[in-house]
């Protein structure tokens, strides 16, 4: 019989390796040469007009409103020493911006070398795109060094979009935009879907007569199991004033020996390109890394040979996949019946499967109105209208499990389109088919110690399969759960006292203790990422040896990618450290008359709810607390590396 307890699965995978990859190459070729621009330069110039961009404005980039923006390419100039630049060309969207400029830079963060202003008033603004817009600058801007510059345009931005934009992929360099408030500091960098509509205009007799450059690629995936293919495309730029006809390509992966092909194609022109298609077989696991020399364009000399080379090593190769860890997240109240007989069948199954290390389960009575709910979290059940979605347990929701059943809105059943099921004593089929998929390439790490009592010292880490290959995830997150183990309580369906194991207490989140697990958005670095907190346990009947952290990673759409847990231990102090009353005896608190007044030396002090959020950050001795509502509170004090807490009253 099916029971009320809803139930969902967190799939998530632990590895660590560190390997090379080798292969043989097989070839596919694409058909013919395709250029992504129609050449703006032609043989006998002593110019070149540079652009990543296809010809056509097609569309624009909207980042926001309301906000400065700056739209950039990023340009080699070390084989333009010399040159000069006379002109900008940009591609405007759906407005023309207010107090806009062209602007050179060698750093995006400092002011710009030139600033070239336009008049947006005389560009007139309908319906559709704007399109091109022709800047000469007034003073020709001498390359005078080794650096890539940046080039683009700067206004502010109110609506609609004033960055116009091609319609092909994007190229590495040609899809750059920042943006920031009026009146703010810093500068939020993102990479756009198309390239930014922007040419540049280069004049000088000491232009490459000859140049070819691979200035682009992609890979269909960043983890590869041995024995499948990888797709490597991309493109070949004309970056010499004169027309090509015939090119070598030679690929190399790892250490192999080196595979030559003599390439010939129908004139390209400066600034053309030409699109290759190779797949390459994988055969053993590691990182991986290929090789990609352009040369001999027209059977002569590059003139610009060092950066005719590059280098691809952002994929990686698994022989198989490796063990993930299972989070059983039930979902039960104490006025549930059926949740003992429940629980049960997810204890019988965890017991007996091959992984059980690799499963880890909690209680949580976060939708039961009753003495377990989670600390902070009024509003935890009202987050979504129906009862059985709930942000915390949406891991991996899509990921459907046949032949299991779920009640819909009118109490129906219907198939289910997620891993959150009425257990029944098929329970134990779904969580080993759970604990062998193997889709993920991340570890975490978690690590936690009571110090001064009632403080956490917690140390957090994820770390990619691979280094460098960190998988990517839309808008990625992270989320750190207390859970206690061993609570007497009672229990529906069962007489006398009950015990519950892995109940959650609370969500570690300075931000926003109300809605932590959503969190902000975690930029995860390509070698991982290691994060360090505290946090000052504030209800006393928690036992502290009963107490454990979980530590997930979510994506955007709020499915945990992979967590791991931890027991909270208590630190030891080293040998031959004696200290009998340590750091609690050099500080005092008093709070009177709606003043906070703390005794002692110290560098910075916080002042939390009994709920642990943060409401106060101080360095000074005396600190007004007037208008706190009246009740207990805790202050964190530290001192160097070393935390003590006391406690307090507003009356």
């Amino acid at each position: 019989m099916l029971m009320k307890t809803r139930l969902l699965l967190s799939l998530c995978l632990m590895l660590i390796l560190s390997c090379q990859v080798y292969g043989q190459f097989t070839v596919k070729k694409s058909a013919a040469p395709t250029g992504t621009s129609t050449p703006t330069t032609r043989a006998g110039d002593n110019k070149i007009v540079y652009a990543l961009c296809g010809n056509e404005v097609k569309g624009c980039a909207r980042v926001d409103i309301d906000v400065e923006v700056k739209a950039y390419i990023r340009i080699p100039a070390k084989q333009w020493k010399g040159c000069k630049i006379t002109n900008v060309e940009i591609g405007l969207g759906y407005e023309a911006g207010k107090d806009s400029y062209v602007f050179i830079s060698k750093d995006l963060e400092a002011e710009p070398i030139v600033k070239q202003d336009f008049q947006c008033d005389t560009i007139p603004v309908s319906d559709g795109l704007i399109g091109w817009k022709n800047v000469p600058l007034s003073t020709p801007y001498t390359i005078d060094s080794d650096d890539d510059l940046y080039i683009g345009l700067y206004g502010i931005q109110i609506d609609w979009g004033i960055i116009g934009t091609d319609w092909e992929n994007p190229v590495d360099g040609g899809n750059k935009v920042c943006y920031r408030r009026p009146g703010q500091t810093d500068w939020k960098y993102q990479n756009l879907p198309h390239n930014v509509s922007l040419k540049v205009t280069i004049e000088g007799e000491n232009l490459p007569q000859t140049h070819l450059r691979p200035s682009s690629y992609s890979v269909d995936k960043l983890y590869y199991k041995t024995g499948e293919n990888i797709n490597l495309s991309g493109v070949i730029t004309n970056e010499g004033i004169l027309p090509v006809n015939s090119f070598d390509l030679t690929y190399q992966l790892n250490d192999n020996e080196a595979v030559t092909e003599h390439i010939t194609v129908d004139e390209m022109q400066p600034m053309e390109t030409y699109s290759f298609n190779y797949e390459l077989p994988i055969n053993q696991e590691g990182k991986g890394s290929i090789t990609l020399t352009v040369s001999n364009p027209n059977g002569k000399l590059d003139d610009f040979p060092e950066s005719a080379s590059i280098t691809f090593s952002t994929f990686g190769c698994l022989a198989k996949g490796l063990q993930k860890n299972v989070l059983v997240d039930e979902l039960i109240g104490t006025d549930d019946e059926g949740a003992p007989a429940a629980t049960q069948i997810i204890k019988d199954a965890i017991d007996n499967c091959d992984r059980k290390e690799n499963v880890i389960w909690i209680q949580n009575h976060a939708l039961a109105d009753d003495e377990y709910a989670i600390r902070g979290y009024k509003n935890y059940s009202k987050l979504f209208a129906g009862p059985i979605f709930t942000p915390v347990v949406n891991i991996d929701h899509k990921a459907s499990i046949p032949g299991t059943l779920m009640l819909d809105e009118d109490s129906e059943k219907v198939p289910a389109e997620t891993e959150m099921f009425i257990i029944n004593n098929d329970f134990g089929t779904h969580l080993n088919t759970c604990l062998d998929r193997d889709d993920l390439y991340f570890s975490l790490g978690l690590e936690c110690e009571v110090v001064d009592d009632d403080i956490l010292k917690i140390k957090m880490s994820a770390k990619p399969a691979l280094e460098g290959l960190f998988p990517s995830m839309v808008k990625p997150g992270i989320a750190l759960l207390i859970v206690e183990d061993s609570i007497v309580g009672k229990q529906a369906g069962v007489e006398g006292d009950y015990i519950h194991n892995g109940v959650p207490r609370a969500f570690i989140n300075d931000g926003d203790p109300d809605f932590a697990f959503v969190g902000d958005e975690v930029p995860f670095p390509s070698d991982g990422f290691t994060l360090e907190t505290k946090y000052i346990i504030p209800d006393p009947s928690w036992k502290i040896d009963n107490l454990k952290l979980i530590f997930y990673v979510m994506d955007g759409n709020l499915y945990i990618q992979n967590a791991v847990t931890c027991p909270v231990k208590t630190a030891t102090p080293p040998d031959g450290i004696k200290n009998p009353k340590g750091i609690e005896s050099e500080f005092a608190v008093h709070c009177n008359n709606g003043m906070l007044h703390i005794e002692g030396e110290f560098d910075k002090a916080r002042i939390y709810t009994m709920d642990g959020q943060q409401i106060i950050v101080t360095n000074e001795k005396d600190t007004n607390v007037s208008k706190l509502v009246k009740g207990i509170y805790c202050v964190l004090i530290q001192k160097e590396n070393r935390f003590v807490s006391k406690k307090f009253i507003i009356e």
